[in-house]
């Protein structure tokens, strides 16, 4: 999974799912076209955080893939003669 939205329209979307579920357990918050400067350049951050924890947890399922075939694969082995 790669992620290619662009920074606000993915911290837009990631602060009204987050109100919509916040709202669900009874706590009210601002929709964001109510938010001012400063707080949608948090959200924006944490829209950034957000996508750098995707490609950490993409990079790594990719190693853990990488070393599964690894181990799949079948190894040749020299046997020694006994003497």
């Amino acid at each position: 999974m790669t992620t290619s939205l662009p920074e606000l329209a993915l911290a837009r979307h990631y602060f009204e799912t987050r109100r919509e579920v916040l709202a669900a357990a009874g706590h009210r918050t601002k929709p964001w076209f109510r938010l001012t400067a400063d707080e949608r350049s948090v959200a924006v951050a944490e829209a950034s955080l957000i996508r750098e924890a995707l490609r950490r947890a993409e990079a790594e399922q990719r190693m853990i893939r990488e070393v599964a075939q690894a181990v799949k694969a079948p190894r040749r082995v020299r046997l020694l003669p006994l003497v």
